[in-house]
This record gives C-alpha cells, sequence and structure tokens, in this order.
C-alpha cells in the first residue's frame, strides 16, 4: 500500500510552509483510492484538530462528494492524532509533516488500522 501526492498537493503543502512561521496546520486529504495506492490531489486546509465535530467532518465528506481520504498535520502530538484514531477513520491516510531545522519538509505517511485498537500503520510514500 502507498500514497501518491500530486504536484499540486505538494505545492500547496509546501506553500503552507513558506507563509507561516508556526508551521502548525491541520488539514484534509482529498483524493481517491485505486488498488491499494492513494491518490492525493488536493489538501484542504482546517481548524487545528482537523475539524470541530464528527458531525461536521460528515459534513465536509458531503460537500467533497466523498472524497476526503484522509489528514495531514504540521508537527502532530499525540492528542491530534488520537482525535482521527477512530472508526470514522479506518483505512484512510494519514500524513505527518515535519520540518528539519532547514525548514525542508519530510513527510511520513500512514495508513489508520485497527486490531484491538486503532493505530497508524507506515507506507510508502510516492510524489
Amino acid at each position: 500500500m502507498d500514497v501518491y501526492i500530486s504536484r499540486d498537493a505538494l505545492l500547496s503543502i509546501k506553500a503552507i510552509n513558506l507563509i507561516s512561521s508556526s508551521s502548525n496546520f491541520d488539514g484534509l486529504l482529498i483524493g481517491h483510492k485505486r488498488g491499494h495506492r492513494f491518490f492525493v490531489k488536493k489538501i484542504f486546509l482546517t481548524v487545528k484538530g482537523f475539524f470541530p465535530s464528527k458531525e461536521k467532518y460528515l459534513l465536509l465528506n458531503e460537500l467533497f462528494d466523498d472524497s476526503i481520504i484522509g489528514f495531514f498535520s504540521f508537527h502532530p502530538d499525540e492528542k491530534k492524532i488520537r482525535k482521527i484514531l477512530a472508526p470514522f477513520a479506518f483505512g484512510k491516510v494519514f500524513l505527518d509533516i515535519r520540518l528539519d531545522k532547514q525548514k525542508k519538509i519530510n513527510i511520513n505517511p500512514f495508513v489508520i488500522e485497527y486490531e484491538e485498537e486503532f493505530f497508524l500503520s507506515p507506507i510508502q510514500l510516492k510524489s
């Protein structure tokens, strides 16, 4: 299983990094899944913590024609990650985005899995 990030989505992530000094952003991944590959076409910035409630998430997913395939976060903490380790997120992608000292972007992709509890399982990144 892997995730492919389109040029537009990657440029958006890089732009967020350039315009913000805090780099503490969260958002949704918009795209589709084909076979064992997730295709991220674009990203959508959200409020801190991805979304204010599960109901709002469901409304956003409906607005995006059921094309939310995951979540991303710059420097996520455990509390933030726990918010998406839930039934509605099973099988979706999570991108953990970190910046090194030179502000170079490192993207760590995971899929949200379940085996007696929800957890993040690493997958490969294609771009």
